[in-house]
């Protein structure tokens, strides 16, 4: 661990008289850890506020020593709680130093956890009141999530199940209009959602036979969201949130010739067999991830739990993925599987399913059977769970990419996809497709 300068002072004093707990959290640990918060929202633009930053983790860093120094460090409890804090600080000055702002960023979850973790055990009721105010000069504070404890199972670990809606307007990568705002206000929302839904209302008569042809079905049938997502009171512009652009990284070189193949043999063969034909128009799989993203419709998940397993099982073609606990190795790399090999463990109080061994037909854009997905659920509330997830494919894109999506809990029933192999629509592409072969 890195600390400042005279943290060795005060490691090593038997009796500490510093300010107040409420002064040192107030004045130093808040506005300290809120500037190394979501730096990706205010990444420093000059070598002065660059230095202004090293200084704030340099001060979270003496703050944490100082914890560490109090009385109450003869608690185990409480000097673990501090160790937490101290070395997501001492990370944070080696990522500030070398300017490192994806670093930075990444330390969200570990400052996010160093505190809650103390609330959870000394300030139980913490969150639930007003904030703290913001220093004038300080940029936007990122709210912090309340500690909230999630229930629990009867082993001990959070309860992450029922029925989870994600429907949401919130695009995967941020669309151009809005391509310098990670975050938009309430009424910047309002205009941007009133838009997207009047352009995508399938009830407009406004392009003639062939587009109606074109809409298909009645805007009833779509249930793509009523508004933008909302994580920590924030208003997203994106699901990607790393890159801090909210792009997804470009395609390799592979990526875009393995593309550009796969729209020349669609093109020269597009209904030889049903083979040539989509998943999702074979109904075998569509839209139900992993990773999981809104789609049209479906837009609901149900989690089941038991003590060495956790099921998730997706509205949209009723997939369902088993994910054994525990960890362990993935299966050998000859086996192949579309929704790929889950494993999952305990990070705290966030279930991590890492999955390898994908096969070459997947949802994700791009994606390939190389893909290494590690998905995140995190209970952030009474009626919020957190899904996060980053994409790490290196023979697909030129970097790994890592979005949210906070899902609400719904009293709603999973309905049954009512899709299967065979249906009358594929039969009918192929012989549509004989017809005018013969034209």
């Amino acid at each position: 661990m890195r600390f400042g300068p005279w943290a060795a002072t005060l490691l090593g004093a038997a009796v500490l008289q510093p300010a107040s707990m409420s002064d040192l959290m107030v004045n130093v640990i808040y506005p300290s850890s809120d500037a190394i918060f979501y730096i990706e929202t205010r990444t420093p633009a000059t070598d002065a506020e660059w230095r202004t930053l090293e200084r704030q983790t340099h001060a979270l860093a003496d703050a944490a020593a100082r914890l560490l120094a109090m009385r109450r460090g003869q608690d185990d409890r409480w000097t673990a709680d501090a160790a937490l804090m101290a070395d997501a600080s001492a990370r944070a000055i080696d990522a500030a130093e070398r300017r490192d702002v994806p670093a930075l960023a990444a330390l969200n979850d570990a400052l996010y956890a160093s505190c809650v973790t103390c609330h959870q055990h000394y300030r139980p009721n913490y969150g639930r009141g007003a904030a703290p105010a913001a220093s004038p000069s300080a940029a936007p504070a990122a709210p912090v999530r309340a500690a909230w404890p999630p229930p629990r199972t009867a082993d001990g670990h959070p309860d992450l199940q029922g029925v989870w809606a994600f429907a949401t307007l919130t695009p995967l990568e941020r669309p151009p209009e809005l391509a310098d705002k990670a975050f938009v206000t309430a009424e910047e929302a309002a205009a941007y959602v009133r838009d997207v839904l009047r352009r995508g209302d399938r009830d407009r008569r406004d392009g003639g036979a062939e587009v109606d042809v074109g809409r298909a079905v009645n805007d009833a049938w779509f249930e793509r969201g009523t508004g933008l997502a909302v994580l920590d009171g924030r208003i997203r512009t994106s699901l990607v949130t790393d890159p801090p652009d909210g792009k997804l990284p470009a395609l390799t070189a592979d990526a875009r010739a393995r593309a550009a193949a796969r729209a020349a043999d669609l093109r020269d063969h597009p209904a030889d067999g049903p083979e040539n034909r989509s998943l999702q128009e074979r109904c075998l799989s569509f839209n139900a991830g992993p990773p999981m993203l809104p789609g049209p419709y479906n837009n609901y998940v149900q989690i089941l739990q038991t003590a060495s397993h956790v099921i998730v099982l997706n509205e949209m073609i009723h997939d369902a993925r088993g994910v054994p606990l525990g960890g362990g190795p993935h299966a050998a790399p000859i086996i192949r599987r579309w929704l790929g090999d889950p494993r999952g463990r305990w990070d705290g109080d966030t279930l991590v399913v890492d999955s390898t061994n994908f096969g070459d037909k997947m949802n994700l854009r791009a994606a390939d059977e190389h893909l290494h997905l590690v998905e995140r659920f995190t209970r952030v509330g009474p009626d919020t769970l957190l899904y996060e997830f980053t994409v790490d494919d290196p023979t697909a894109y030129t970097r790994p990419w890592t979005a949210q999506l906070p899902m609400t809990r719904t009293g709603d029933r999973i309905l049954e996809y009512a899709c299967h192999e065979g249906n009358y629509a594929l039969p009918d592409i192929l012989r549509g497709a004989r017809f005018q072969e013969k034209q």
